[in-house]
């Protein structure tokens, strides 16, 4: 099973906030959204803090490949 991207997971979250911002919501299921939303906002964070890793990464071999070049 392919796992979803960030933006997937984004989209969803906002969905989820959608939802839950409505009247027609019972309390069970705002539970159950707010689980969701929970889950959702941990994943995000860790994508995020992955791609932050990674850019930093990157930086660092374009500066170390910059340096030795001179």
């Amino acid at each position: 099973m392919k796992s979803k991207t960030y933006t997937e997971k984004f989209e969803e979250l906002t969905k989820i906030i959608k939802e839950l911002e409505g009247t027609d919501i019972t309390i069970d299921d705002m539970t159950s959204k707010i689980n969701q939303a929970i889950t959702l906002l941990d994943q995000c964070k860790e994508s995020l803090h992955e791609i932050n890793e990674d850019v930093n990464k990157i930086i660092e071999e374009i500066y170390l490949a910059n340096e030795n070049e001179e």
